[in-house]
């Protein structure tokens, strides 16, 4: 028997012990890989696959890997021939395919009652909590519901209050729990050099101001610190306002002139995209770190506009992946563009002293404007936009973080200037920080030997994000209930964890965000993934299309 005759018995079998919806399902999966079993046919196929049809300006790394992804499936069905189970292999295949098509008329419905995209959400979860949905309840009365059933659980993971954070063990909800998620990735939150700077410039310049600094609240001390952020960063001068938001908001609204275009990473941090907002810049996203995809986009788009920028994060902070600094140059070079760089998560870990992506790649002076914040490695409060001395001098007038809104205090100011201090002096904390990264990265991957033999693989985390960086993003992909369960025992073991939803990651891949700090032990490192393993085994979870 060939396997053309053997093949379309079985599935002649099938029909008998399958519904109707099955069976249609099932001819269709079945003629689909017979006619890509006989060679060519394959790659026109997929291509009438839902969701895989994609423009001329892909890549063929997409090509390469949905041609995979259809052999994959062809070696199933062989293996399931030679087996004999390939009725059964059909069959779960149906089954899956059942529980997509319900979930995407769920989705549907969800969508056409909800009032805006954050709505759409709130409600996904409600129905996989199994929450009623009231006729015509609002945005507000969803996520109330929400928020108000988890707080009845005990398991609610945001807004808690935390106490003695400059110990090596804080105070939550009632457990001593070492912080697993802190962006101060060199600890200098804990360096009482720090804190003795911070409350010096306290004590000398008071808590407050006069003004914003355009009309009395300059200080001596703020363009000393706007000074050694140039110095750090290799640029002519700074800025200095009081929020890392209002910087990276305040530099686009600057750079924004009528006739131009911004291009930006489609995982841009809130911030940046306030910022395009409020200047009313046209803005193409490309997908993340797609550089196929910002091509295109550029081609079509760029010579329509006089000037265009790409923005990019040197450290995507939820993903923990960074930017490919080498490629965006060159697209930027070959189409007459500038780039601006977010260098909250990058600054003090990146590079061998701490100096970001372009110490990363060796290529100073990459980008045309740097923006971020002192809240991470800098352990402060405060954020600055750093360029040459032109720039510099246009944002006084010209960003609204520093137009309309208080200056910076001066403990703030004062600590930042020691951190940054200690930062370039220092640089073996950044290697210990680097060190720590890559070592608990590899340990979480690996589970550390304690998975259990026969844990299924689908069950356990990924693992997200490149290995030069001080953030492991660990992904429950469409479980947000079971991200928020393991917090909540990894809690009652001593660790503070903090659980990423969407908006703030894709819909379908909630997370930990887990960080690697410089003071971080090897035995500390190893008993939190142990608890990791172990509270993850515990916490099974639940589908999202099962629940729906």
């Amino acid at each position: 028997m060939d396997f053309a005759s053997g093949f379309f018995g079985d599935i002649a079998h099938g029909l008998r012990v399958l519904n109707l919806v099955d069976t249609l399902l099932v001819v269709v999966v079945g003629v689909g890989i017979y006619l890509a079993v006989n060679g060519e046919s394959a790659k026109a196929l997929y291509g009438l696959l839902p969701g895989t049809k994609c423009d001329s300006g892909s890549s063929g790394k997409t090509s390469k890997s949905a041609f995979g992804w259809l052999s994959s499936i062809i070696k199933q069905i062989r293996d399931a021939y030679v087996e004999g189970t390939l009725v059964s292999l059909l069959s779960r295949w149906t089954e899956s395919c059942v529980k997509i098509v319900r979930l995407a008329i769920t989705c549907y419905l969800l969508e056409a009652i909800s009032q805006s995209r954050r709505h759409y959400f709130y409600l996904l979860e409600k129905k996989f909590l199994k929450l009623e949905i009231r006729k015509g309840e609002t945005e507000k009365e969803s996520y109330v519901d929400i928020k108000k059933h988890l707080q009845r659980k005990g398991v609610w993971p945001y807004m808690q209050e935390v106490s003695q954070p400059r110990s090596d063990k804080v105070l939550c909800e009632g457990y001593e729990a070492t912080p697993m998620s802190s962006y101060s990735y060199l600890d200098l939150v804990y360096d009482e050099r720090v804190q003795k700077k911070a409350i010096e410039a306290a004590q000398q310049y008071s808590t407050g101001s006069h003004g914003p600094r355009m009309l009395g609240g300059n200080t001596p001390l703020l363009r000393e610190l706007e000074k050694a952020v140039g110095e750090f960063f290799g640029r002519e001068d700074s800025l200095i306002v009081a929020t890392g938001y209002m910087a990276c908001m305040g530099a686009v609204c600057a750079i924004y002139k009528k006739g131009d275009v911004f291009f930006g990473d489609d995982r841009l941090h809130a911030s940046i995209r306030a910022g395009f907002k409020v200047s009313g810049a046209k803005v193409y996203f490309f997908k993340h770190n797609n550089m196929a995809h910002l091509e295109q986009l550029v081609k079509q788009y760029r010579r329509k506009y006089r000037d265009a920028w790409i923005f990019i994060e040197s450290v995507y902070s939820m993903d923990g992946d960074i930017a490919p600094l080498p490629d965006v140059r060159s697209i930027a070079d070959k189409y007459d563009m500038k780039i601006c760089i977010d260098e909250a998560h990058g600054m003090g870990v990146l590079g061998k002293m701490g100096r970001g992506l372009e110490e990363h790649f060796n290529m100073p002076g990459a980008a045309d404007v740097i923006v971020g914040t002192f809240s991470k490695s800098a352990a402060g409060v405060g954020g600055y936009i750093t360029s040459n001395k032109l720039f510099v001098d246009f944002l006084d007038f010209h960003t609204p973080g520093n137009t309309f809104s208080a200056a910076l205090p001066a403990y703030c100011a004062g600590g930042v200037l020691e951190s940054l201090r200690i930062i370039s002096s220092e640089p073996e904390r950044v290697e210990k920080c680097r060190k720590n990264s890559l070592y608990l990265r590899n340990l979480i991957k690996s589970g550390g030997g304690y998975w259990p033999a026969d844990y299924p693989e689908d069950k356990k985390y990924t693992v997200e994000g490149d290995d030069c960086t001080s953030v492991i993003a660990v992904v429950f992909k469409d479980d947000i209930l079971r991200v928020i369960d393991v917090a909540h025992e990894m809690l009652k073991r001593g660790w503070l964890l903090s659980c990423v939803a969407f908006p703030a990651c894709p819909l379908r891949f909630p997370r930990f965000r887990v960080t690697a700090r410089a003071g971080y032990t090897q035995q500390l490192m190893d008993n939190f993934v142990k608890d990791l393993v172990e509270c993850s085994v515990a916490c099974p979870g639940s589908e999202l299309t099962d629940s729906m």
